[in-house]
């Protein structure tokens, strides 16, 4: 049985539009039934975009993450820019893995965000300090457990199912702290999109 579909009206003049999309080869593309129109989550489209970006700090067997020592990444962004971000963390043992908004810091290694697509020219508007020295924390915003070295998204979830948005032109700072007793391997790993 066919299904009619009747058109915005057939006894008026008016516009019509298709929906069509850009494809890889930067070519106009109606869709169709050959051609369906491509859907991807936000995460996915970013990527592809070239706005997607990771900062991290990993602490290998060689220089392990000493019993009560963190590792704390602070990152800001530009005016108009509200980043999309998680955190993730992982440690050898019990660990604890908090979110600071509006924090002081200084000093640190500069670190340049990585872009997670390769291909693209655009760079984040984000400056990143690894290991800062921490003068006010600011605002906790999130806290979780990092229990028996089990890594755990910040904010809960999976990749991309509960990121948080953040305010531009403010410190944010992470902050992983080893509580497992003894030494430990670990790693912060912050991605996030622009």
């Amino acid at each position: 049985m066919a299904i009619l579909v009747e058109r915005e009206s057939l006894t008026t003049k008016s516009r019509h539009v298709s929906p069509s999309y850009v494809d890889k080869d930067n070519v106009q593309t109606l869709a169709s039934s050959d051609r369906p129109f491509p859907i991807v989550d936000i995460n996915h489209l970013r990527l592809h975009e070239g706005r997607a970006f990771k900062a991290y700090r990993i602490y290998p067997s060689a220089t392990k993450l000493a019993d009560g020592a963190s590792c704390n990444i602070a990152i800001a962004w530009a005016s108009g820019v509200y980043a999309h971000i998680l955190a993730d963390a992982s440690c050898g043992g019990n660990a604890e893995l908090y979110m600071y908004e509006g924090a002081t810091v200084s000093g640190g290694t500069s670190f340049t965000a990585v872009k997670r697509n390769r291909t693209s020219a655009t760079t984040s508007q984000s400056a990143i300090l690894i290991n800062p020295t921490v003068t006010v924390t600011g605002t906790e915003i999130d806290a979780e457990l990092v229990a028996g070295g089990a890594g755990k998204k910040s904010g809960g979830g999976g990749a991309g199912s509960l990121e948080i948005v953040l305010n531009p032109l403010t410190t944010y700072l992470f902050r992983l702290t080893n509580v497992s007793g003894t030494a430990q391997m670990a790693e912060l790993f912050l991605e996030w999109y622009e």
